[in-house]
Parts: structure tokens; C-alpha cells; sequence
């Protein structure tokens, strides 16, 4: 993401803003973790050895807009769907104060349940 001000250009890597949405979505209540999904994101683990972005995927789409993908794996016996508005909502505010915009969207896939061990 690239941000013109009246200091210079600011540039802000794919990977820093997935690492912002990912701490953001784990410090909701019955997040357990983030999921990696996919040949391309686990050979990206394997690679940059960077678990707190992984099951995050930030698509910019120019001019200061950008997609959010998050994949998640929820805590048992929570509901989904308050959890769900609830990373929406955390999400956003932290790209939001990082880098001064909003996702145009915030897409949360839930890949599956963790009971208590």
C-alpha cells in the first residue's frame, strides 16, 4: 500500500498489514488462532517462518484500497457469528489507526472448532 503525504511516500508491505489484522483478530474472545490454508501458504510458512500473519491474505486493488481474507479457527461453544463481527470490527480499527483507511472488506472464514484440552 503506498500513501502519498506532504512529507514524502509512504510504503506499507502486504505482510505488515496482514500482521496487524492478525493480531487484531486474536485478541477477540474465542479466536484461538489463525489457519493456514492452501499449497501457497503453507510453502510461504515454511519459507518466512511468520506464524502470526499465516491464514491472512491482504489484496490491494489500488489507490489506497485493499481486501482483508482471514481464516480462523474458533474456540468450541462459541457463537460464530458474534466472534465473526466482533474480528470484523477489530480488524478494521486496527488497519484503520495503522495506516489511515479502512479494508474495503473484510472476508472471515472460519476452518474449524478447537474444544478445550
Amino acid at each position: 500500500m503506498e500513501k502519498q503525504t506532504e512529507w514524502g511516500q509512504t510504503v506499507v508491505h502486504d505482510d505488515v498489514l496482514a500482521a496487524i489484522a492478525a493480531r487484531a483478530a486474536l485478541s477477540v474472545s474465542g479466536v484461538v488462532q489463525t489457519s493456514p490454508r492452501g499449497l501457497g501458504n503453507n510453502l510461504n510458512s515454511l519459507v518466512h517462518h511468520d506464524a502470526l500473519s499465516r491464514g491472512i491474505r491482504v489484496v490491494q486493488l489500488g489507490d489506497g484500497h485493499y481486501t482483508v481474507e482471514i481464516r480462523l479457527i474458533m474456540a468450541f461453544g462459541t457463537r460464530l457469528a458474534s466472534v465473526g463481527r466482533g474480528v470484523g470490527q477489530a480488524v478494521n480499527e486496527a488497519l484503520r489507526e495503522a495506516v489511515g483507511l479502512y479494508p474495503d472488506k473484510v472476508t472471515i472464514h472460519v476452518d474449524g472448532i478447537r474444544t478445550g484440552e
